[in-house]
């Protein structure tokens, strides 16, 4: 399927999918991230911050388990330029202050927030509707995080976290598509490094 395809039928899935399921989705994925982050000694962790009201996964709730599991670990979310396709990165503390943006996704206050460089990141956890068996995926079509993550370093791993199991195949990729190199669902951890 090609992704205009993919991000409506996905978007609709995700609508449609009811809140005791959706709880317990992000409990899951919560669960087999953690493991994952355990196994590896993350020294900054990159997570987008959920847009409201869009039934998106709950990064609020990883962030908390973060600080608790991994009090070591230094967490950062992008905050997008205005008038842009560009994101800035800041870390996140309890006491960051967040703005809402256009899009109604919450990012760090860019006056008052400490800035990193995407060559500091480890690890990003990068948003997406859907994704196939080569690690490639389908955002919400805005291009950021594809002009993101070429600036972190080529060890630094790229891991989309989802509702939803793969697709096989997403049609239309292209030379600026990244693949992932992780993706963590409720059921699974896919592991793309043996592409």
């Amino acid at each position: 399927m090609k992704k205009a395809a993919l991000r409506k039928e996905f978007l609709q899935k995700r609508k449609e999918a009811d809140e005791p399921s959706l709880i317990e989705k992000n409990a899951l994925i919560a669960q087999n991230l953690e493991k994952y982050v355990q196994r590896n000694l993350f020294k900054t962790l990159h997570t987008f911050l959920p847009q409201l009201g869009s039934r998106e996964i709950n990064t609020f709730y990883l962030i908390e388990l973060f600080r608790i599991s991994f009090p070591a670990m230094r967490i950062a979310a992008p905050y997008i330029v205005p008038g842009t396709r560009e994101m800035e990165h800041f870390l996140l503390t309890p006491f960051t202050h967040l703005v809402m943006n256009q899009w109604r996704i919450p990012e760090p206050d860019p006056t008052t927030s400490r800035k990193i460089a995407p060559e500091e990141i480890d690890i990003v956890l990068v948003p997406l509707l859907a994704f196939d068996r080569k690690g490639y995926r389908v955002g919400y079509g805005g291009g950021y995080y594809d002009r993101f993550l070429p600036q972190t370093r080529p060890e630094c791993i790229k891991m989309g976290l989802s509702l939803f199991e793969e697709v096989d195949e997403i049609e239309d990729i292209d030379a600026f598509d990244i693949p992932l190199d992780v993706c963590i669902t409720p059921e699974h951890v896919y592991n793309f490094s043996d592409r």
